[in-house]
């Protein structure tokens, strides 16, 4: 993968650098930033990367060799706070066309936080209007349900015995993620007086155990693990949940995504855990009988206009590879 820097200046904020594939024809802001919800690293309740997601044209033997661009169509990269996504712009259309809520979004975006947008990448915005349709309830709400299920799916006897592993590896200097950080020799809590008793192979062995359940624990931060043993629920998804609902109902009156909340202020007091489990569930409760409503009283198509979809991506592909 050919990537090149980037440089993105923010109002107030040191000049920053991300990196982003060769052939990038639009690049936007998405997540939290994108929907005015985010909590800056400082904040002890921040659990935020600044996410990217970009469109790319691929090289000529992406598309008439042997050679896959990325993943299936999609790279990743990583790097401090930094958490970009990109996908060659066949991929893009295709996600497009199945109503996915992340990558629609890209063509609802704020102006100002569209960070490259080429006449190319423009052409895909302006033109936002075939992938209208009804299809895209059965995406929102399938994303929704998701993030119902996994807010509540936390074991917090899980949850505390990896942060005793990790504490207690770092304690040790032995991390692999944090080698050399070495922490206060006195374990705090019953379970981090267990732990320290455990062999060096044991505690690595628990950790990779961990890290492999992935949904459970491993891919979130101890930060966020420390909120969900606080809040009793996890209150990044109970955000993502209400978000999610309440664009659909939008989506399927207007035909239009309010990416920029009007709700923020809400949505970060559920972000936050400022709401009781209980009143989360009885709003999303209310938000999914209301999204099958709006749905079935939607003026909007059954489904995207495909033809002309593929007509734009032939066209947005061809003058690319020119």
């Amino acid at each position: 993968m050919d990537l090149k820097p980037f440089e993105i200046f923010n109002a107030g904020e040191p000049k920053d650098v991300c990196m982003v594939p060769e052939g990038t024809i639009l690049l936007a802001y998405r997540g939290s930033m994108a929907h005015g919800m985010y909590i800056k690293p400082e904040d002890p309740k921040s659990v935020d990367d600044t996410d990217l997601i970009g469109v790319v044209i691929g090289k000529s033997e992406h598309y008439f060799g042997l050679h896959e661009w990325g993943s299936r169509g999609t790279y990743e990269w990583k790097k401090g706070r930094w958490d970009c996504v990109y996908y060659e712009a066949r991929k893009l259309v295709s996600l497009l066309l199945q109503g996915n809520p992340n990558v629609l979004s890209l063509l609802w975006c704020q102006p100002e936080h569209y960070l490259h947008r080429s006449e190319l990448g423009w052409r895909l915005v302006e033109n936002r209007c075939l992938f209208i349709g009804k299809h895209v309830y059965n995406a929102f709400a399938g994303y929704a349900y998701a993030q119902l299920e996994k807010m509540e799916t936390r074991d917090p006897v899980e949850l505390r015995e990896y942060l005793a592993i990790t504490a207690e590896l770092k304690r040790r200097g032995a991390h692999p993620n944090h080698k050399g950080e070495v922490l206060d020799p006195e374990p705090s809590t019953g379970i981090e007086r267990d732990v320290a008793a455990w062999s060096l192979d044991k505690l690595m062995a628990g950790l990779r155990h961990y890290q492999k359940k992935g949904e459970n624990s491993g891919y979130m931060g101890e930060k966020r693990m420390q909120l969900v043993l606080e809040h009793g629920y996890d209150s990044k998804n109970a955000a993502h949940l209400i978000r999610l609902l309440r664009m659909c109902i939008e989506f399927m009156a207007e035909g239009e995504l309010h990416v920029m909340r009007p709700d923020a202020a809400e949505l970060l007091e559920i972000k936050r855990g400022e709401w009781p489990l209980e009143r989360v569930k009885q709003e999303a409760e209310h938000l999914f009988k209301a999204a099958r409503a709006a749905r079935d009283r939607s003026d909007l198509p059954e489904e995207p206009d495909r033809q002309k979809a593929e007509e734009l991506l032939i066209s947005i592909v061809k003058d690319g590879l020119r």
